[in-house]
């Protein structure tokens, strides 16, 4: 068995969580771990996800070096020709 220390404030959250969807937490502490290893073994940085795109439950496939701000101001300028 392994051990690791976590912040007891995020621990709690966590199980929580975790216990709202039906998941194991140790469970979902390997997927976590595995899809981040994955991502740094590809060269990728993680994807910067906010917590209103993770509730949506889509993968938008956004490029890493995505620029939000831009995006949206480069529609405002459309929009207000």
């Amino acid at each position: 068995m392994n051990t690791l220390q976590i912040d007891s404030v995020l621990l709690n959250e966590a199980e929580q969580l975790a216990k709202l969807h039906n998941v194991d937490l140790s469970q979902m502490v390997e997927s976590f771990i595995r899809r981040y290893v994955e991502q740094m073994g590809k060269g990728n940085e993680p994807a910067k996800v906010t917590p209103f795109v993770k509730q949506l439950g889509v993968d938008l496939d956004l490029p890493a070096d995505f620029d939000e701000k831009e995006a949206y101001r480069n529609y405002l300028e459309e929009k207000y020709r």
